[in-house]
């Protein structure tokens, strides 16, 4: 799985910026080589080498934060327009030229646009070279372009247009002649363990070897992706890359990307049980989330929805996986597995959450349970952990429906404690699913009751279960999904069933 990239100097700017006003009409010509490509990072005063024009109500402006800094659109109103635009470029000596940045956009309910154009002198029209709009709490992304009609008074500009989004960041600006040796592009980090990881990058050119750069130690490669070993558990790291295109010619540095090693494995044992209530930002760094589908993933809401600290997941049509640490339970007595969730329900939906579980990081994912019922206030549940091992995993996937979001708090994972009733998971299937009115169930629960509740939770219907097998009747029912519970003398699980 890929690690999605962290907004990191991007978000910070965000929260904790300082804006700074003002700009100055670009003077100098900017020469574009085969061996001199520009990159603007705006941490000195290559802002001031930009121009912005305000003539349609909005503001670019350099926004300075704890570690780094970005350009920035800001307005007053929606549609609420700004254009930012770059030095003058001659590109009269070179045949091909990209452009490529980093940018950042959210908007909870619309999103921003920012158009990319150029233009071959000062008096001639904007010509579009693409419009990006998309909205991600927790990522920024790179575009490459190639740049047309070269000119010796070229320039480049970005439009950023207000329709609501919350920001708009742009950010590693570079203009570069594709004969040069290029920097490579889209940094990403995949199959991260607690001591390797593996380092991604797309190159530029033809170069058939690169150096990486590791929290300061340089590593030079031959292969790409490259797998770094010998890491150390739960540890940040800055990764960025260099093509090396020939002994004495090598690319400028990539952008810089940043991830955690994973924790190493925690022993549970039946004194010492494994505890996590998200109140410190430390307890999250020994999780991670997995993109199942779209883009987004579970973060921790620190307290801004309810009162205290969870982890959270909320994104319409999306999915995702939020793993634990390993987890050694192998001497523990009868594990278990302990956690409040909360499942608000929305307007006509409910997030769905499932808890899943792997005896070690080579094993497919198991599931535990299904949670497809809305809690307007706080669930505790109990599961029985199967399979101990010495590298034990648990899940909790997000699926959402436009809902109100998903929280989970306080997981516990250690001794089954005395009180707790026996209750292990059945196994069940129901055919067909779709259905246009009745299914039959099949379960290893013998004897017992399934019970139907629609997506609001209200109890539909129910059925006998006798030597295994129930029939469900939905022929009166509406089409949608519902939730069909099974409940036996000591097995019980929740399937999903869809009416056509």
């Amino acid at each position: 799985m890929k690690q999605n990239c962290s907004l990191g100097k991007l978000l910070l700017t965000a929260v904790w910026g300082i804006l700074l006003s003002g700009s100055l009409s670009a003077q100098n010509v900017i020469t574009i080589t085969d061996n001199q490509s520009y990159i603007e990072d705006f941490e000195g005063n290559g802002f001031s080498l930009w121009t912005v024009d305000t003539t349609g109500g909005g503001n670019w402006a350099k926004i300075t934060g704890t570690l780094s800094s970005v350009a920035s659109f800001s307005y007053q109103n929606a549609g609420d327009e700004a254009r930012l635009i770059s030095p003058v470029f001659d590109m009269s000596n070179v045949t091909e030229v990209t452009l490529n940045f980093s940018y950042a956009m959210l908007g909870l309910y619309t999103q921003d646009v920012l158009e990319v154009a150029y233009r071959t002198s000062d008096t001639s029209a904007w010509q579009l070279l693409g419009t990006l709009s998309v909205s991600d709490y927790t990522n920024y992304f790179e575009q490459t372009y190639t740049l047309p009609s070269l000119t010796s008074t070229y320039q480049i500009s970005f439009n950023g247009r207000g329709l609501g989004g919350l920001f708009l960041f742009v950010d590693n600006v570079e203009v570069a002649s594709t004969s040069s040796c290029a920097r490579p592009i889209s940094l990403s980090v995949g199959d991260i363990t607690h001591t390797s990881a593996q380092l991604n990058w797309v190159p530029t050119g033809n170069e058939t070897s690169w150096t990486i750069e590791l929290n300061g130690q340089e590593t030079v490669v031959s292969t790409q992706p490259y797998v770094m070993t010998g890491l150390t558990p739960q540890t940040e790291y800055t990764f960025r890359v260099r093509a090396n295109c020939a002994a004495d010619d090598q690319s400028e540095w990539s952008t810089a990307i940043t991830f955690t090693t994973y924790c190493d494995v925690y022993v549970v044992t039946d004194q010492i049980p494994y505890l996590d209530d998200f109140e410190s930002s430390a307890d999250f760094v020994c999780w991670h989330s997995e993109i199942v589908s779209g883009t987004d993933g579970w973060v921790v809401d620190p307290g801004y929805l309810i009162t205290n600290n969870t982890a959270f997941f909320i994104w319409l049509g999306e999915e995702a996986r939020l793993v634990s640490r390993p987890l050694d339970i192998s001497s523990v007595t009868e594990p278990t597995l302990t956690f409040k969730r909360r499942q608000p329900q929305g307007a006509s939906d409910v997030d769905e959450l499932s808890v899943w579980y792997r005896s070690s990081s080579n094993d497919n994912w198991q599931l535990l349970e299904y949670f497809p019922l809305p809690t307007e206030g706080w669930e505790t549940e109990i599961v029985n952990l199967p399979n101990p091992s010495q590298n034990y995993q648990i899940a909790f996937v997000g699926m959402g429906y436009n809902a109100e979001g998903i929280y989970v708090d306080d997981v516990e994972v250690g001794k089954r404690s005395v009180g707790i009733a026996e209750n292990q998971i059945a196994t069940a299937v129901v055919s067909p699913n779709p259905t246009t009115g009745k299914a039959m169930l099949e379960t290893g629960i013998l004897e017992g009751e399934a019970s139907v509740y629609d997506m609001f939770g209200k109890f539909v219907t129910s059925a006998r279960i006798s030597e295994g097998r129930a029939e469900i009747d939905l022929t009166q029912c509406a089409r949608g999904v519902y939730a069909v519970r099974l409940n036996g003398a000591n097995a019980s699980t929740i399937i999903k069933l869809v009416k056509e």
